[in-house]
Formats: structure tokens, C-alpha cells, sequence
């Protein structure tokens, strides 16, 4: 029994032992357990706090570009806007300058109508020359056996070389005028705005 109970005390000693060896690895796994714990909690506050930082800058930047994105967005609108007023204004230049083409074209017509009126005046005006010059001619073959006769018909020939003379300066003013309006209608109707006009219908 003595023997027994030392082998029970010696068994209960090394348990004993056992246990608190045991105790104290427990001890020191719990308290390293209890240290990883506070450094994933504190890397978990770390992560959420960088989390966080990043949505606030990420907000931050779709608000930037949002913010920016409109402002393009009124610009575009702008620039259309400005664009559209500068095609109708485009627009009505170019009736205006339709409209100012089919006047000067008009106003040819009827100066190349007023030529040729004036050319066919001409040619009666030439008519009568020739004739008055026939006429003078048969009067100047009359008078050339009589003096008194001749001085009087040498008047007469005077009176109508002053008439043709008169008549030709007549012609040849009418002609000058006509020929100047019709240079300055051509000049009008050549100029840049026919070019301008031609681009613009292009």
C-alpha cells in the first residue's frame, strides 16, 4: 500500500507537473493568440480606414468628372447654339445674295435690250446721215452753177454738217453711256459676290 501510494503521489505529482506546464502553454498561446488578434484588428482598421479613404477620393473624382462632363456639355450646347445662329445667318446672306444676283441679271437683260434698241437707233441714225450726206451731195451738184444759189446752199450745208455733226456727237455720247452702265452691270455681276455666291451653293 505504502508502495502504492508513493506510485499514486509520484503519478499525481508529475500530473500535477503536466498540468501546469500545460497551463502555462496555454497561457502563452492565448496571450500570442490575444497579440495576432490586435495586429489583424488594427491591419483590419488600417484596411478599413484606407477603404474608406478611397470611396471619399473616388466620390470625390466622380464629382470632378461629373462637374466637368457638364461643363462640356454646356460648352457643346453653347457652340452649337452659336453654330446654329451662324448657319441661318449664312443662310439669309445667301437669299440676300441670290436675290441681288437675279436683280443685276435682270437689269443686264434690260441693258443688253437698251443696247440693242440703241444699235438699232444707231443704224437709223447712220441712214439718215448717209441720206442727209446724199442729200447734200445732190444739192452741192445744184448750186455749182449758181452763186447766189450756191452761197445759200453752202448754208444749207453748213446747217446740216452742224445737224450731222451734232447727231454723231449725240450717237456717240449715247453710245458711251450705254457702254459704261453695261461695264459697270458686267463689273457688278463678276465681282466677289458672285464667287462668294458660287461657294456658298457648293
Amino acid at each position: 500500500e505504502e508502495k502504492v501510494k508513493k506510485e499514486l503521489h509520484k503519478s499525481l505529482s508529475d500530473l500535477q507537473k503536466q498540468q501546469e506546464s500545460k497551463h502555462e502553454e496555454m497561457t502563452s498561446a492565448h496571450r500570442q493568440l490575444k497579440m495576432e488578434r490586435e495586429v489583424h484588428q488594427q491591419e483590419l482598421a488600417d484596411l478599413r480606414l484606407e477603404l474608406q479613404n478611397v470611396k471619399i477620393k473616388h466620390e470625390r473624382n466622380v464629382q470632378e468628372l461629373m462637374k466637368l462632363l457638364k461643363q462640356e456639355k454646356d460648352d457643346a450646347e453653347a457652340q452649337i447654339k452659336m453654330l446654329k445662329m451662324e448657319l441661318v445667318e449664312e443662310k439669309n446672306i445667301v437669299k440676300n445674295q441670290y436675290r441681288q444676283l437675279e436683280k443685276i441679271k435682270i437689269e443686264c437683260d434690260k441693258l443688253t435690250e437698251e443696247l440693242t434698241q440703241n444699235e438699232e437707233e444707231n443704224i437709223t441714225l447712220r441712214r439718215k446721215c448717209e441720206f442727209v450726206k446724199q442729200e447734200l451731195e445732190k444739192k452741192d451738184k445744184q448750186i455749182n452753177n449758181e452763186e447766189d444759189h450756191l452761197r445759200r446752199m453752202d448754208e444749207a450745208r453748213l446747217q446740216f454738217k452742224d445737224q450731222l455733226r451734232h447727231l454723231e456727237m449725240e450717237q456717240e455720247s449715247i453710245l458711251t453711256l450705254i457702254g459704261s452702265e453695261i461695264d459697270a452691270a458686267c463689273e457688278i455681276f463678276s465681282r466677289d459676290s458672285m464667287e462668294k455666291f458660287k461657294v456658298i451653293l457648293s
